[in-house]
C-alpha cells in the first residue's frame, strides 16, 4: 500500500524571486558549479552508530551525505557548528533550521537511550536533508565555500572550523569608540515597516513555540495511547470469542480483528502525522524564531547607528568648547603682549601661572606635613628614626666647640622637618594613605604643569575621535541600508515559502485523516457483516 507523503516542494523555484538579491561571489569550485544544477539531489542515505576513539563507552551517530558520486560523513555536532557559523557569517539571512537538540521531555520518554532511538535518528535524517537542500537552493548561501567544504569528504570539519572565515568570527577587533547597543534600546527614529515586522514575528514565534507545539505533542501522545488501547481491546475480544459457541464466536473474533486493524492504522496515522506534518510545523516554529533573531540584529545595528550619532554630537560639542577656550586664551595672550613693555610673550603669560603653582605646591606640602604629624601621633614615636635624625641636622647648627660627650645628647636645635626627612628614608610608604596621597599629588602636578598643552592635546585627540566616529557613522549607515534591503528580501522569500509549505501541510494533514478513517471504517463494516449473521 502506498504511503501518503507531503508533496516535495521545489525550493529552487520558491527562492527564484523577481527581486534583486545581493549574491555572494561564487567561488567557482567544482561543488559550487554542481550545486547550481543538481543541488536538489543531496541526500542523507544512512545514519550509523560509532564509538568514540578516546573511550569505548561513548557513542555517537554519523550521518552519510551523498551528493552526486561523493559521500561525506558528518556528526550532528558538525551540522550544529556549521549552521551557527553560517548565522554569524550572514546575520541578515534566515539560515534554514536543523533539528533541535534533545529536550528534557525527549529524554524522559526514552531514558538513557535517546541517541540510539531509531525513530529519533530517522527524524534527524529527514530534517538534516531538508536543511542541506534549502542551503543549496538559497541564492546566497549556495555560493558559500564553507558549505562546499562541508560536503567535501576529503576535508575534516575541525580543519574548516579552525580556518578562515569561521576561525576569525569571534576575533574581529571592534573600535573602542563605537558604543554598544542592546535589544532594549528604544529607537528615536524607527522604521515603521520593520517595527511591524518585529511585532508580527514576535507573535508568530510565541504562538508556534508554545500553544501550537504543546497541542501537537499532546495529540501525538494521545493517539499513541489510543493505538495501544485498541491493541488491548482486540486481544480481549479474541479471547472472548474462543469461549463462545460456534454461532457467536466468529462475530466476536471479527470485532477483535477490526480492533487490531484500527490499532495498526492508528500507529500508521501517528507516524504519518509526525513525518508529513509535525516535523514541518517544528521547522516553521524554528523559522519564526530565526526571523525574530534576524530582525533583532537589524534593531541592534540601527540602535548602534543612533548611539554613534549621539556620541559624535557630544564629542563635537566638547571640541567646540575647547576651541572657544583656545581662541580666548590666544586673544588674551595677544592683548597681554600688546600692553606689556617687554616683548617676551611666553614668560609674561606664564609668570602668573608659576606663582599659582608655587602657592598650590606650598599648600600641598603643608597638607602633607599636617597629615604626617597626625600619623606620627597615631603610629607612635619611632625612637630609631629620631636618632637617625641627627644625621640630617645641618652642620652649621651645631656649635663648633661641641665635644664627643655632648654630641650624643639630644639636640635641642633639631627641627621637626629635619627629623621627618630622615625618618622618611626608612619608612617612606609606611601608610597606604601616604602612597595614595603622593600619587594624587603627582598626577595633579602632572596635569597642572602646562594647562595650555593639556588643552591642545585634548583638542587633537577629540579631532581624531570625531574623524573616526564620522567614518564609523558612514559605515554603519551603509551597513544598515544593506542589511535592511537583504532582510526585507529574506522576509519576502520566507513569506512565499511559508505559504507554499503551510498549504502543502494542510492538504497532507487532511489526506492522512481521510485515509485513516476510510481504512478503519472498512474493517468495522466487515466486522458488522459477520455480526449481522448471528441469529438471536
Amino acid at each position: 500500500m502506498l504511503l501518503l507523503r507531503l508533496p516535495k516542494l521545489n525550493y529552487f523555484s520558491l527562492f527564484s524571486s523577481s527581486t534583486t538579491i545581493m549574491l555572494t561571489q561564487p567561488c567557482q569550485c567544482a561543488t559550487d558549479l554542481a550545486l547550481e544544477q543538481h543541488g536538489a539531489q543531496i541526500r542523507i542515505i544512512d545514519a550509523q552508530k560509532q564509538m568514540s576513539d578516546k573511550s569505548n563507552t561513548s557513542a555517537f551517530i554519523v550521518y552519510t551525505i551523498r551528493f552526486q558520486d561523493k559521500e561525506t560523513k558528518r556528526r550532528y555536532s558538525d551540522f550544529d557548528s556549521f549552521r551557527n557559523g553560517l548565522a554569524k557569517l550572514y546575520p541578515d539571512v534566515l539560515v534554514p533550521p536543523i533539528p533541535e537538540k534533545h529536550s528534557l521531555t525527549d529524554y524522559a520518554h526514552v531514558p538513557n537511550r535517546n541517541k540510539d532511538n531509531q525513530a529519533m535518528v530517522d527524524k534527524r535524517k529527514r530534517m538534516l536533508q531538508r536543511f542541506l537542500i534549502r542551503l543549496a537552493s538559497h541564492p546566497r548561501l549556495c555560493h558559500e565555500h564553507v558549505f562546499h567544504r562541508f560536503l567535501d569528504s576529503g576535508v575534516p570539519w575541525a580543519e574548516v572550523l579552525n580556518s578562515p572565515p569561521l576561525s576569525i568570527l569571534d576575533n574581529e577587533d571592534g573600535s573602542f569608540l563605537l558604543p554598544s547597543s542592546t535589544s532594549t534600546h528604544i529607537l528615536k527614529d524607527p522604521d515603521l515597516k520593520f517595527t511591524e515586522s518585529e511585532t508580527i514575528a514576535e507573535k508568530h514565534a510565541e504562538f508556534a513555540s508554545s500553544p501550537l507545539d504543546r497541542s501537537q505533542r499532546r495529540l501525538m501522545r494521545r493517539l499513541g495511547d489510543l493505538a495501544n488501547d485498541y491493541a488491548e481491546l482486540g486481544t480481549a475480544y479474541k479471547m472472548l470469542g474462543k469461549n463462545e459457541n460456534e454461532d457467536v464466536a466468529p462475530g466476536v473474533e471479527k470485532i477483535g480483528s477490526a480492533a487490531d486493524t484500527t490499532y495498526s492504522k492508528t500507529q500508521h496515522l501517528v507516524h504519518e502525522l509526525e513525518v508529513d506534518f509535525a516535523e514541518h510545523m517544528q521547522e516553521y516554529a524554528q523559522y519564526t524564531r530565526i526571523a525574530k533573531q534576524v530582525l533583532r540584529q537589524r534593531h541592534l545595528k540601527h540602535a548602534q547607528l543612533e548611539l554613534i550619532g549621539s556620541t559624535l554630537q557630544s564629542k563635537k560639542s566638547l571640541l567646540r568648547n575647547l576651541l572657544q577656550t583656545e581662541d580666548k586664551a590666544l586673544q588674551l595672550e595677544a592683548d597681554m603682549n600688546y600692553l606689556s613693555p617687554s616683548p617676551p610673550s611666553h614668560k609674561a603669560t606664564s609668570t602668573v601661572t608659576q606663582q599659582h603653582q608655587q602657592q598650590r605646591q606650598h599648600r600641598k606640602t603643608t597638607d602633607m606635613d599636617s597629615e604626617d604629624e597626625q600619623e606620627d601621633v597615631e603610629d607612635d614615636f619611632d625612637t630609631r628614626s629620631i636618632e637617625d635624625g641627627f644625621a640630617a641636622i645641618d652642620a652649621t647648627h651645631i656649635p663648633k666647640d661641641s665635644s664627643d660627650e655632648t654630641s650624643n645628647t639630644y639636640p635641642t636645635n633639631a627641627s621637626a622637618s629635619a627629623i621627618r626627612a630622615s625618618r622618611d628614608r626608612y619608612r617612606k610608604w609606611s601608610s597606604p594613605r601616604k602612597l595614595l596621597n603622593a600619587m594624587s599629588y603627582t598626577i595633579q602636578g602632572m596635569m597642572d604643569v602646562d594647562p595650555e598643552a593639556t588643552r591642545r592635546n585634548q583638542i587633537a585627540k577629540l579631532r581624531e575621535n570625531v574623524a573616526q566616529l564620522e567614518n564609523a557613522q558612514s559605515k554603519a549607515r551603509q551597513d544598515l541600508k544593506e542589511m535592511s534591503e537583504n532582510i526585507q528580501q529574506e522576509l519576502d522569500m520566507f513569506e512565499k515559502q511559508r505559504t507554499h509549505e503551510l498549504r502543502a501541510m494542510m492538504i497532507a494533514y487532511a489526506k492522512i485523516h481521510i485515509k485513516y478513517c476510510e481504512e478503519s471504517v472498512a474493517s468495522w463494516k466487515d466486522a458488522r457483516r459477520y455480526v449481522d449473521t448471528i441469529q438471536p
